[in-house]
């Protein structure tokens, strides 16, 4: 008869079958074993499916089938499993997440958001406060067209010559409607005929306007000729529930339909926290009408301002709405920070002392974290105490009595930020893309 570790039950010693008796021969039996055994997570970080967007028009129907069934499959393993990772056996835990950080308190904790910015955040506009900003700018439109009613279409949007402002008798007598003329500057009446003389448009975008389209000039309000990393409130669209799609996941390129502009894209999913400065990275769209952030580099809009978000399905060539909603804010300053957890699994109970294994495989990434305070998925807190022999094995000590099946939890956290697309058209010429338009200081109106 197969042996049982000492303690267990029928039932319990049944979920043994799940472990292979040669792989048991010549092995002291312990129950971390049977647990990382049963929740064993496959090692997802990184996997063929990231390659989709660039690869989709040079492979198979085969291979293209089974890029979508390995992402949905790394869907389903994260909603199972979320943001667990498992550390393989020949890599090291402190090279592979030097860049993660431990957090006492997710909410509570500082992170400087001006630490160990990207390169593309020095191509982008910063607001010192966006809030405010657009305050003001909506109030000085609201004076214009306050002024504008009481001119009754009189003016024609040039400012007064010296000559003209002196022999005014009005300008004379009242210093105020100076600057009333002022504010009308550049501004046309409504119903006025005019001509819109625009130069150095490309032969080939010329050619591509259709003679029969009817086209519109909008004018930019102050900033918006600017990008900047833009955050939007969206939820999943009702016509993309179908299980059968491939799902969406953070930084795919997307087209945002943002009021009258529209642009590719490659955004990050998160959680639109209230209560806190930090937001938690969602690796793929959240399903089922839930709503969430996402972060774009890309013109800046003023709010409220409606989003629609499509995916260009490159094969078929069709476009899906996938999720809309509005702009939330332009700040450069919101924080998305990205949580993996390390698993271990504990093999020696004594009240509240445990011995860990699984979770690393050197006694050097236990002392490297061993700073970092732990978790258990029934709630406990508590820090690694030491390391045990040299096969990553550690001792850690825990605020209340932890329990055999319970499973350890290391969170690390990094700060996540969003990309420019980089999109090339069916001719082989750059799109108008931000980072290009940014790149040659052009304005942002695509």
């Amino acid at each position: 008869p197969q042996l049982r570790p000492a303690g267990w039950s029928d039932y319990q010693s049944s979920w043994l079958d799940a472990i292979d008796e040669h792989d048991m021969e010549g092995e002291t039996i312990d129950h971390g074993e049977l647990a990382a055994e049963l929740n064993q997570k496959k090692n997802s970080a990184v996997s063929i499916a990231d390659k989709m967007d660039e690869d989709l028009l040079n492979i198979s129907p085969e291979e293209r089938k089974a890029l979508i069934n390995d992402r949905k499959k790394n869907q389903k393993d994260d909603l199972e499993f979320p943001d667990e990772v498992q550390v393989d056996e020949d890599h090291n835990a402190r090279d592979r997440f030097a860049r993660y950080r431990a957090l006492k308190s997710f909410r509570k904790s500082f992170w400087d958001p001006k630490e160990n910015l990207p390169d593309d955040y020095g191509q982008i506009y910063h607001f010192s406060s966006f809030r405010a900003t657009q305050r003001d700018i909506m109030a000085d439109q609201k004076d214009i067209i306050k002024v504008a009613t009481e001119k009754g279409g009189t003016f024609w949007g040039e400012a007064q010559s010296a000559s003209e402002a002196m022999n005014t008798e009005s300008a004379m007598e009242d210093s105020d409607k100076e600057g009333d003329e002022d504010v009308l500057v550049g501004c046309i009446p409504s119903g006025s005929y005019v001509t819109v003389i625009v130069e150095h448009v490309p032969i080939k975008a010329y050619e591509r306007i259709s003679k029969e389209a009817l086209l519109s000039a909008i004018t930019l309000l102050p900033h918006e000729n600017k990008a900047s990393a833009i955050h939007m409130g969206l939820s999943q669209s009702p016509g993309c529930v179908n299980t059968d799609v491939l799902p969406v996941k953070s930084k795919d390129i997307l087209t945002f339909r943002c009021g009258w502009r529209s642009w590719k894209a490659r955004p990050v999913f998160s959680q639109n926290n209230l209560n806190s400065d930090k937001h938690k990275f969602e690796r793929y769209l959240p399903t089922g009408g839930a709503f969430f952030a996402a972060s774009v580099y890309g013109p800046v809009s003023y709010t409220p301002c409606p989003v629609m978000v499509f995916r260009d399905d490159a094969v078929e060539g069709k476009r899906e709405l996938v999720a809309m909603g509005s702009v939330l804010s332009a700040d450069a300053d919101r924080i998305v920070v990205k949580r993996i957890i390390l698993t271990g699994y504990p093999v020696k109970v004594q009240k509240r002392t445990a011995t860990v294994k699984y979770m690393f495989y050197n006694p050097e990434d236990v002392t490297w974290f061993k700073p970092a305070g732990l978790t258990t998925k029934h709630g406990l807190n508590g820090h690694i105490v030491q390391s045990v022999g040299e096969h990553g094995t550690m001792k850690c000590l825990f605020n209340a009595p932890i329990k055999q099946h319970d499973t350890v939890c290391l969170p690390l956290y990094k700060r996540i930020y969003p990309k420019f697309a980089n999109t090339v058209s069916s001719s082989g010429n750059e799109e108008v893309t931000v980072r290009s338009a940014v790149a040659r200081d052009a304005l942002l109106v695509l």
